[in-house]
């Protein structure tokens, strides 16, 4: 099967302004308003006279004459004046809360549609700043209201101020912001974001006042060094000055200058151990700053330098989407294939940015859908549908189509004419093995309603290239670049880049290169394009075809940008070209501004762009290093046990009222109950002070939980929240409790099963028998129910990158697993040590060692049949995890099955 792609229908047509198309809108209002409120009137007295408001009481004969036509019509007219006045009653109504800053204003009786139609036209002319300059100047005139005190905890800072007051006139700071009102742009969750209507109808009561918050902020350097161009578009960890009535957002304290240098005296904190546990917020930065290697750790290790700038999650792999997700897929297969060593600090934070950002549902499902549109269109004797575009979100999957083609097989709707298709996400079945038909198919950013725009680099027929900004247009291309190689539904591909960071070609090797002379690269991707049989990058390419792409940097030469176009527009091959700048003849245009706003023609579509900045390519890259290195091993061949400092082993966790399970699917059970709703973010907050039985200051789970930031009240009420839903213990104290230095920590009667697996491994190394040993090992794997803390919600759980459990833990029960193994099969108990691997292997699918305990195991207990099953489920882990077995692993199967191999994978 093959596709036609059209894309002449594309080519670059100038589209107008944004800010025009506003200012129509506006006009448009103003004109509808005018129409309304006088042109009706006027045309009243025009056709029908003065308004027919009787001038005295009816009298006996007026009630009781015979209706005839002139009275209906005077009737008639007469509730027309009146739905008239009516309406003219809205718009002042609207106008008059619009330009006091009043929010929104009450209901005119029977206003109902009428009302709904002034305040459409009086918000359009609001939006583009007609009637906004007016409420501006008006508002900025009030006083300020006493407001209650708050705090703001993110991983970018963390303000505390006594008094909610502003700063005095003479006082001097360092801080542009001290002494303001400050709200800090929360990261995208469950894939909502902020807005500045949502942040002024929060906070100011009324959305439409985002004209104040914009005009506070317009052009004012942010901390990722960007700034407030377009009020639509704004970052998370952005610092927004707020107007002095804001409600809800703390003042930043102002920092007084001395005029001589004093020994300063560190504040002293007070803490309240009261029902509601609200604690003061500030803590010292070491406290913040620490890091623990695991959870055992007393000091709430996962709290972070919030002051240093190297610390900050990254603006763009927070908003990475389907760029972040592929780069957390890579680095997971990378820790399944080795014990590489912890990252640093600041790799970690981008770690957490990742998990954050990073969206593997749409990832996984876009995968699975389009490799089974492929089965699907092959079974119906229907071709592949030439798709431009992909829309995809949390509800739905939509191709764009050119040329139109209907007939979609099942569950794919054809809309338009044939012109899109559409399947419900929750249609999207399991992953069917099939090839990957659209493997240049990239995201180029988020649209306003929450959707990933993609676009096949194959459809242009041409070079797609950005014009605009060159820093963003670059930053684009790095991540078409990463993107190409770690997409999910691309197989085999080559990508070479051209005057982009070198560090690219340490994301994934085998797939993606940087060189540095073009002219020498264009021989070579001419000769494989002249090769005869090379088909598109369709499912028709055979394993030999891989298709070529190469994204530039920067504009080529002429006669490059010329032979480059030509293997672009060549639809017999899989080619595909991104330029970050003008090329000639470039078949689709992109346009980028600095702010990072990126404009398609193509689609009619302007986005949020997705982008790879060169700081985050050098996190990312060294992340990855981290993982692909070898860590050293322990010279005793122990795994560290961490001390818990939370008694009780297995009976404690099968009889205990509240407990805590993270080894397997995450499970907490208690006696109490809490709404639906709620019921994720407790649970997170819940396991994170399971991991850390040592407490945390309340100031690093707000950090750690809500990384792009939570109010003081927002903090504290789930914090309640949890202590009701966990309830008390058995001498009435509740299990949620909070210590005198402030720390937040689970009572001792509340039930870990990480923290009962590691007390029966450690009383097991210093058991006096071999027989002690192994029912204490067997006790502890009995514990393992799956995979650590499987089945959470992406984007959540982001702190696991800074504790490293997912290291530890697996390397622990795979110790466990393998000793127990050992002990069963020196006391020729086959089966006990097929049991010992196959409970490991619920949490550790991933480790050769115990698929190796398996297979001696089963070849002893059931001989060369057994050992042959194993195989099977071996080549099957290793397909679905992405790994391939080792020479070790291979050597072993060959010496108990002389001729057998696993499955390999490939790509």
């Amino acid at each position: 099967m093959s596709r036609t792609p059209s894309p002449e229908r594309f080519l670059q047509a100038e589209l107008a302004p944004h800010r025009e198309r506003s200012i129509g809108r506006a006009l448009l209002a103003a004109v509808a308003l005018l129409v309304l409120v006088a042109g009706v009137p006027a045309a009243l007295i025009a056709f029908t006279g003065p308004p027919p408001f009787p001038h005295s009481w009816p009298d006996r004969d007026t009630l009781t004459s015979p209706i005839g036509v002139d009275t209906l019509l005077t009737v008639l007219t007469f509730v027309v004046w009146l739905a008239w006045l009516h309406f003219v009653a809205c718009v002042a109504a609207e106008l008059s809360s619009a330009v006091r800053g009043r929010g929104v204003p009450r209901s005119i009786p029977l206003g109902g549609g009428s009302q709904r139609i002034a305040r459409v036209l009086v918000s359009a002319l609001i939006v583009t700043g007609i009637a906004a300059g007016q409420a501006s100047a008006l508002t900025t005139t009030h006083e300020p209201t006493a407001q209650p005190t708050h705090s703001v905890s993110t991983t970018h800072q963390t303000t505390a101020t006594p008094q909610d007051k502003p700063a005095a006139a003479h006082v001097t700071s360092n801080n542009p912001l001290a002494g303001k009102k400050v709200y800090v742009v929360k990261a995208p969750h469950a894939h909502r974001h902020d807005s500045l209507w949502d942040i002024a109808d929060k906070h100011l009561g009324d959305g439409r006042r985002y004209t104040e918050i914009y005009e506070l902020n317009k052009e004012r350097v942010q901390p990722d060094g960007q700034r407030l161009h377009l009020a639509r578009l704004i970052m998370p960890g952005w610092n927004l000055i707020m107007p002095e009535d804001a409600i809800g957002v703390s003042r930043v304290p102002v920092e007084h200058v001395p005029e001589q240098r004093t020994e300063e005296t560190p504040p002293k904190r007070t803490t309240e151990a009261h029902p509601h546990v609200t604690v003061d917020d500030r803590g010292s930065q070491a406290e913040q700053a620490e890091q623990g290697d695991h959870a055992g750790q007393a000091d709430g290790g996962a709290g972070v330098a919030q002051t240093d700038t190297r610390f900050r999650l990254p603006s763009d792999l927070l908003g990475g989407g389907l760029l972040t997700a592929g780069l957390l897929a890579l680095l997971l297969i990378e820790r399944r294939r080795r014990r590489g060593s912890d990252p640093d600090q600041a790799a970690t934070t981008a770690e957490v940015a990742i998990r954050v950002g990073g969206d593997p549902s749409r990832s996984i499902a876009l995968d699975h859908a389009l490799r089974a549109l492929g089965g699907s269109c092959e079974a119906s004797g229907v071709p592949l549908p030439p798709i431009f575009a992909v829309l995809v979100d949390d509800e739905w999957i939509e191709l764009l189509l050119a040329p139109a083609q209907g007939k979609a097989p099942a569950p794919w709707q054809d809309l338009d004419d044939g012109r899109r298709w559409r399947i419900a996400r929750a249609a999207v079945g399991p992953d069917t093995g099939g090839p990957a038909p659209y493997p240049a198919l990239v995201c180029l950013g988020r649209d306003e309603d929450g959707r990933d725009v993609l676009v096949d680099l194959e459809a242009a027929s041409g070079a797609v290239s950005i014009h605009g900004d060159a820093v963003v247009a670059r930053e684009v291309a790095n991540s078409v670049a990463v993107q190409l190689a770690t997409n999910p539904w691309a197989d085999l591909l080559e990508v070479t880049a051209w005057s982009l960071p070198d560090g690219l070609d340490e994301i994934l090797s085998d797939r993606l290169r940087v060189v540095r002379d073009l002219d020498a690269l264009l021989p070579e991707l001419e000769q494989a394009d002249a090769e005869p049989g090379v088909l598109t990058g369709q499912v028709s390419r055979s394993m030999d075809e891989i298709p070529q792409y190469v994204v530039l940097g920067a504009p080529p030469g002429d006669d490059a940008a010329t032979r480059l176009a030509a293997l672009a527009g060549r639809r017999s091959s899989g080619f595909g070209l991104l330029v970050a700048g003008p090329v000639p003849g470039a078949r689709w245009q992109l346009f980028a501004d600095e702010s990072g706003v990126l404009r398609i023609p193509a689609l009619d579509l302007i986005v949020r762009a997705s982008r790879l900045t060169e700081k985050s390519l050098d996190l990312v890259t060294d992340l990855l290093a981290s993982a692909r290195s070898t860590a050293a091993a322990d010279p005793a061949g122990q795994v560290r046990v961490p001390q818990s400092g939370r008694a009780g082993d297995d009976s404690n966790w099968v009889t205990a009222n509240v407990r805590v399970g993270v080894l397997g699917r995450l499970d907490i059970r208690s006696p109490r109950m809490i709404e639906p709703a709620r019921l994720p973010l407790a649970t997170e907050v819940a396991t994170f002070l399971a991991l850390h039985p040592g407490g945390v200051h309340p100031s690093v789970l707000a950090a750690s939980v809500w990384p792009g930031g939570v109010t003081t009240e927002v903090r504290d009420a789930t914090v309640q929240r949890v202590r009701e839903w966990l309830g008390t213990d058995s001498q009435g104290a509740h299990q949620l409790r909070i210590d005198a230095t402030g720390r937040l920590y689970l009572g001792s009667e509340v039930a870990v099963d990480w923290d009962c697996f590691c007390e029966l491994i450690r009383r097991s190394r210093t058991a006096q028998t071999t027989r002690d040993e192994r029912e204490l090992l067997r006790r502890a794997m009995h514990l393992v129910r799956g995979q650590f803390l499987s089945d959470r919600v992406p984007g959540t759980y982001s702190w696991l990158a800074r504790v490293h459990l997912e290291r530890l833990v697996p390397d622990l029960v795979i110790h466990a697993a393998h000793r127990l193994a050992e002990l069963s099969i020196g006391d020729d108990d086959p089966a006990g040590a097929a049991n010992a691997a196959r409970a490991g292997l619920r949490l550790a699918v991933s480790s050769e060692r115990l698929w190796q305990d398996l297979l001696v195991a089963e070849y002893r207990r059931g001989g060369h049949a057994a050992a042959e099953q194993v195989v099977h489920l071996l080549g099957e882990a290793a397909q679905a995890q992405g790994l391939t077995p080792s020479a070790e692993t291979e050597s072993l199967i060959e010496e108990l099955l002389p001729g057998r191999t696993t499955v390999r994978r490939v790509g």
